[in-house]
């Protein structure tokens, strides 16, 4: 009688433990399996992303190309990465939710202004023209729309792995007391989920980095300063600088070079600017040609301000020719002109322009705003 009563609790542990289990593993396959989804998706579509993204930059080479030279040859190259921004177009629409087919819309909208602009511009004489860069705007929100999207897809896709991995520590509560009783079962499974968790942890690290890294220069991005200004700021007794900085003389690199030229001077920039810094200060890019530097240590302010400026005003090799450019900087301190990062921004864009009206190639402060 005992013997039967224990054949048959025992029997109702193992049955519950192996409906624990299969439920318990049927949630974390399903989990796992819409993170794989997520991420495939988010694949998917920031690969002909990128693609349109080169496309464009193309484009903007081409143009710059037939103005530097031009040619039947430079007017065909042209025309050609004209119809590869409209084929990469094409390649993402296919990939697209209805979020991005708006973006698309708008990007093609954009780039019919460029290249229609462009147009009407490529057979005026040099000396009719008014402006060096005829369709800038439309170009630089073309590449801003694209980054946009590209960091919001990657992002997505990073927290679909975040989901993933908080089922992944529920099962590691759960899985091993049912382990013991379907060992058999659950080998196979656990050490599929095992390996699938490991892959999308480093895709999902990878993800998190570019969302936070500027792609051109490798430096930090605005939403990385961001976060590290307003956590240093959290300590006491802080008294902390934020310098930004604008290129002076940078515009004329792009229109007489081209945009790889340009970008390869911003490279530059930020390596000058990592190797005037000292341990515990961040330099970032916030986009164009525009930088920030932050520094834990705010008296100093002045003096890495002027490390800088000597820093960008060494001469640049492009393309075999001697390049000067030249930065203006406006400080910003903590506490006195701001208590977190978008007011230090602020303050710090309003002393940069000060610096640009007393003559470019300046340090400038200026009351909170």
């Amino acid at each position: 009688m005992r013997s039967n009563r224990a054949s048959l609790v025992a029997s109702l542990v193992i049955g519950a433990a192996l409906l624990v289990l299969a439920v318990t593993t049927a949630s974390g396959i399903v989990a796992i399996l819409h993170a794989n989804h997520r991420v495939s998706e988010t694949r998917a579509v920031v690969t002909p992303y990128l693609t349109l993204q080169r496309a464009v930059a193309g484009e903007a080479a081409a143009e710059a190309g037939y103005r530097r030279a031009p040619s039947v040859a430079a007017r065909a190259r042209l025309e050609s990465a004209v119809a590869a921004v409209s084929d990469a177009v094409e390649d993402v629409r296919a990939e697209a939710d209805r979020e991005d087919k708006a973006t698309l819309a708008y990007l093609e909208q954009l780039n019919e202004r460029y290249v229609a602009e462009v147009r009407d511009t490529l057979d005026v004489p040099e000396a009719e023209r008014t402006e060096d860069r005829v369709a800038g705007p439309a170009l630089d929100a073309m590449q801003d729309l694209l980054d946009a999207a590209i960091t919001g897809h990657r992002l997505e896709g990073k927290a679909a792995v975040d989901h993933q991995e908080v089922v992944i520590d529920r099962l590691t509560v759960v899985l091993p007391t049912a382990f013991l009783l379907a060992f058999v079962v659950l080998g196979w499974t656990w050490g599929s989920m095992l390996l699938d968790h490991r892959r999308l942890r480093v895709e999902a690290a990878r993800h998190h980095e570019r969302a936070l890294t500027d792609a051109l220069t490798r430096l930090p991005n605005r939403e990385a300063l961001r976060i590290a200004v307003d956590l240093a700021l959290e300590r006491p007794r802080t008294r902390a600088a934020l310098l930004y900085l604008d290129l002076d003389r940078f515009k004329p690199v792009n229109d007489t070079f081209g945009h790889h030229a340009g970008d390869l001077v911003l490279q530059e920039v930020a390596r000058r600017l990592q190797s005037t810094l000292r341990a515990g200060e961040l330099a970032a890019r916030l986009g164009g040609d525009e930088f920030a530097v932050f520094l834990p240590r705010g008296l100093e302010a002045p003096a890495v301000a002027q490390r800088v400026l000597s820093a960008i005003e060494e001469p640049f090799l492009v393309e075999g020719h001697e390049v000067r450019i030249g930065t203006s900087i406006g400080i910003a301190r903590f506490p006195e002109d701001g208590g977190d990062h978008d007011a230090l921004l602020r303050v710090a864009d309003v002393a940069m322009y000060e610096a640009k009206r007393a003559g470019r190639g300046r340090v400038a402060e200026t009351a909170a705003v």
